[in-house]
């Protein structure tokens, strides 16, 4: 069995060698991983992912996640990031194609044995998709979802409640569902709407690449 090896930093972001992953995880060794927002500015639509359950070691509800994130192997560049977007949603793009955003140093304790320490490369990628364009290819996910931009920055301001949305989900290793869901603030990962709220500065972000399709004024923070 391969050991899943990745490259670790101290908390400067100065590389000091090579760990196991979830040696990584369980000790809070800091590592980088990518993270990218697929959204679509023809219709202003944001795809946010849902991971299959039990693929952590502690117990983590089927939360909205950003569209694609995934750590770096041992030795990749940040270019090479794009295979993630391969492996999750089976898009395949050069990495000119996606816009940076800027690295977001971030520390969560989520379990016992589970420390996120993580440099977060973060890239927006704008696709003129729908849903079905996509082919969940990767074995983590069990759906993704199609979200009015403005519909879920006005959620997460507390200007409504709740919101609906499209999604389609595996059913099995062979099947698709499509259906109308309904979402409220509960359906997105706490630590995302906490302290630095990530979620609604990468919406706002996208918000800002859609108007201007200005490249050099979409800041995170």
């Amino acid at each position: 069995m391969n050991k899943h090896l990745i490259d670790i930093y101290n908390d400067k972001y100065q590389y000091i060698g090579v760990a196991e992953k979830n040696v990584a995880h369980s000790t809070g060794l800091w590592h980088r991983v990518f993270t990218c927002l697929v959204i679509n500015s023809e219709n202003n639509k944001v795809f946010l992912q849902k991971k299959l359950p039990g693929r952590y070691e502690f117990e983590r509800p089927d939360y909205l996640d950003i569209s694609v994130g995934g750590h770096y192997k041992h030795g990749e560049l940040i270019e090479q990031g794009v295979r993630e977007l391969h492996e999750e949603l089976g898009v395949k793009v050069p990495f000119n194609h996606l816009i940076p955003l800027g690295i977001r140093q971030t520390s969560k304790t989520l379990g016992p044995n589970y420390i996120n320490n993580e440099f977060q490369h973060i890239f927006l990628l704008d696709l003129n998709y729908s849903l079905k364009d996509f082919y969940l290819s990767d074995s983590e996910l069990s759906g993704l979802v199609e979200i009015d931009l403005s519909e879920v920055i006005a959620l997460l301001t507390g200007k409504c409640n709740s919101l609906k949305a499209n999604g389609m989900f595996v059913t099995d290793p062979a099947k698709l569902k499509f259906s109308d869901i309904s979402i409220t603030i509960q359906d997105f990962v706490p630590s995302y709407l906490e302290i630095d709220q990530f979620y609604l500065r990468l919406f706002l972000a996208a918000k800002r690449y859609i108007a201007s399709k200005n490249t050099d004024v979409i800041l995170l923070w």
